[in-house]
């Protein structure tokens, strides 16, 4: 599908006219938009929501959030748990799915025409301790903020990180390649961080498909400067298919995984 837009009018004042330019800019049908989380966290209760939004037009800032579909989550193919739309916080939620090891999940999506899957099992973590705080000189008003985690021996852990405070968020992720049965820092760079700012910090437990997923929407966010779930210079395909059209498969992820999250008040 293709959208003209009129971007400007150039004056010349050489010669006394106006040329109006149109850009032709290729843009693809809207896509649905998922950000599916089941977690467990560190004091044993489970945090479920279900984020629904559409890819947008290059010039929208915004993704127009979906509130009409049908969600639900089937726990080894047998018992149902449907999510509810709340409308204060623009979720899918379910309050009564209590996550456990060895139990498989799959993520059903009704949107409109089309038919929405996705398949994943419990994956844990280790949780996070000692959080420092440094600033950092010769780069301008930075401070590091570090944490640190256990990497249990053996390959094959992969790990997402998050910073938040009231005006950052950041996403990060990690194998354990080279740092296996480690204590291992995890670092963000916050600019002109306040005195007194609340922080959470939290680590997912993570496969390697997701690893690969989130580590490829960093980098392209990183190039583009928007958000992890913005629409992206390239297509990043997650792992819930389209079962009516596999070729028109959504934007997006789901994850069941095992949370621990840190606070800390900034000096």
């Amino acid at each position: 599908m293709k959208k003209w837009f009129l971007i400007f009018v150039l004056a010349i004042s050489f010669t006394q006219c106006e040329d109006v330019i149109d850009v032709d800019l290729n843009t693809a049908d809207s896509r649905l938009v998922i950000d599916a989380r089941l977690e467990l966290m560190g004091d044993g209760t489970s945090r479920n929501a279900v984020r629904l939004t559409r890819s947008s037009a290059f010039f929208e800032e915004v993704n127009p959030v979906v509130s009409d579909a049908s969600v639900q989550v089937i726990v080894n193919n047998g018992i149902s748990f449907p999510f509810r739309f709340d409308e204060q916080r623009n979720l899918y939620v379910n309050n009564n799915l209590n996550l456990q090891e060895g139990a498989n999940y799959t993520l059903e999506i009704v949107d409109g025409n089309n038919s929405y899957r996705a398949n994943q099992r419990l994956i844990s973590t280790v949780p996070l301790s000692n959080i420092e705080q440094t600033e950092v000189d010769g780069f301008g008003d930075f401070t590091q903020i570090t944490a640190f985690f256990q990497d249990p021996e053996g390959l094959g852990n992969y790990y997402l990180f998050t910073y938040d405070d009231p005006n950052n968020f950041q996403l990060d992720v990690s194998d354990d390649e080279f740092i296996d049965g480690n204590l291992t820092p995890t670092s963000f760079f916050i600019e002109e961080l306040e005195p007194g700012t609340d922080i959470r910090l939290s680590i997912t437990g993570i496969d390697s498909q997701a690893f690969q997923f989130f580590e490829t929407l960093i980098q392209q966010t990183d190039d583009s400067g928007g958000g992890p779930f913005d629409t992206q210079p390239a297509i990043v395909k997650g792992n819930v298919f389209n079962e009516r059209n596999p070729d028109r498969f959504p934007f997006g992820y789901f994850r069941v995984a095992q949370v621990y999250e840190l606070n800390y008040v900034s000096e």
